[in-house]
């Protein structure tokens, strides 16, 4: 699929998604979340922290970093530092295939990062998921909570803000 349909194929998704939100009956008491697919995993974000979803663009690797600190890429205009959270996690680097697009951090967190996906499949209610409880794995705290999903998917709610208070985040220096 050439670069301009993809570009078009996510730009309709985000209308999509923004309409679902507008179209949501009352108050939700707790934001949607944004549901992603990173690899073979699952992952909830919270609407109000990530900013957008783009096309993965070229991406300039960064001397001296760690490896999961991928470099930096040009979104319209704003550079952006891309992060593999598998490889965050201590898991193995995401597969270039499967690193199709890029969530970029809301500028309100104050940090110009994204995180490589797979692709985002969707918005959730917090409320249609059946709780499985808090993580508390010391190594990752920006895991939140995980849930099962209808199809029996599990799916682990990332804490963006939590991530970007996590030592280790913000020291990208190899």
């Amino acid at each position: 699929m050439d670069e301009s349909r993809k570009a078009g194929r996510l730009k309709e998704f985000s209308a999509q998604l923004a309409a679902r939100l507008e179209a949501a009956p009352g108050p939700l008491s707790e934001p949607a979340r944004l549901a992603v697919r990173i690899g073979a995993d699952s992952f909830l974000l919270d609407m109000n922290k990530a900013g957008e979803i783009v096309a993965a663009p070229p991406i300039s690797p960064v001397p001296w970093t760690k490896p999961w600190y991928l470099g930096l890429a040009n979104v319209r205009g704003r550079l952006i530092g891309v992060i593999d959270l598998m490889q965050l996690a201590g898991g193995a680097p995401i597969a270039p295939e499967e690193a199709q697009q890029l969530v970029v951090f809301n500028e309100d967190l104050k940090f110009n990062v994204g995180l490589l996906i797979t692709r985002a499949f969707g918005l959730r209610n917090i409320k249609d998921l059946e709780p499985l409880g808090p993580l508390n794995d010391p190594s990752r705290p920006w895991e939140a909570r995980a849930f099962r999903d209808n199809d029996g998917s599990r799916l682990v709610e990332i804490d963006l803000q939590g991530l970007i208070g996590f030592d280790d985040f913000v020291s990208i220096g190899a």
